[in-house]
């Protein structure tokens, strides 16, 4: 009777899969990506976060140990974690904090609507598509270089639309996120690695304090008649 062969550890299971999928992985993270920049929705962009990190894990599976990809879910995972709490804590409910009351009327701008940047961010995506063959990083992998400029460019977006903490957050992870993935694949530096991830972990914490200062600046003061 031959013995059970043992089963695969996480790491080797991420560089089995990274093996299998390529260009899905790429677009899942260029969608994740244009619903962090357009979502209004906390919860959908938490989602999509997570989904970005475990594609970013897949594709550093490929040139890294899988010890290493394996660090980039449980980052994305402890910052989800930690922003979904702090959220809660907030009393947000399915979206993020309402806009300012001005003279009786709920102040609106257009760049809040998810429509404006849905569109804002489709015409980000299709230029990065029509300038992909241009983009001048000839050094690394093509997918590598295309989720670089794509993480890049739609976190400068973010940083431009963002109006909560969680939205300029996500904006700066995105920025981290490139610039790993890029001087991971050209050093492959286990030190740098570990830097980079300790600062998504840094701004995950101070976001995450924002997010419940914030809260409790705009929860409605109960009156005397009115003690909800």
């Amino acid at each position: 009777m031959q013995p059970i062969p043992p089963l695969p550890t996480p790491p080797d299971v991420l560089a089995q899969i990274s093996g299998a999928l390529g260009v899905p992985v790429t677009l899942v993270i260029g969608l994740c990506a244009i619903v962090l920049v357009s979502a209004r929705d906390w919860r959908l962009v938490l989602t999509a976060l997570m989904a970005m990190y475990i594609g970013l894990a897949l594709i550093a599976a490929s040139y890294l140990p899988p010890e290493w990809a394996l660090l980039r879910v449980v980052v994305g995972g402890l910052i989800a974690i930690m922003w979904y709490l702090s959220a809660q804590r907030a009393g947000w409910g399915g979206r993020f904090l309402p806009f300012q009351q001005q003279g009786g009327v709920q102040a609106r701008p257009l760049a809040s609507t998810t429509l404006f940047r849905t569109v804002l961010a489709v015409v980000v995506a299709m230029t990065l598509l029509i300038a992909r063959p241009r983009l001048p990083i000839p050094l690394v992998d093509p997918d590598i270089r295309l989720v670089f400029t794509w993480l890049a460019a739609f976190g400068l977006l973010g940083l431009a639309l963002g109006e909560e903490a969680m939205q300029s957050g996500v904006a700066l992870l995105m920025w981290i996120a490139a610039t790993q993935l890029l001087l991971s694949s050209l050093t492959r530096d286990p030190w740098l690695i570990w830097f980079l991830s300790s600062t998504e972990i840094l701004i995950g914490l101070a976001i995450a304090y924002l997010i419940v200062a914030r809260g409790s600046q705009t929860r409605p003061v109960p009156t005397e008649g009115n003690p909800h």
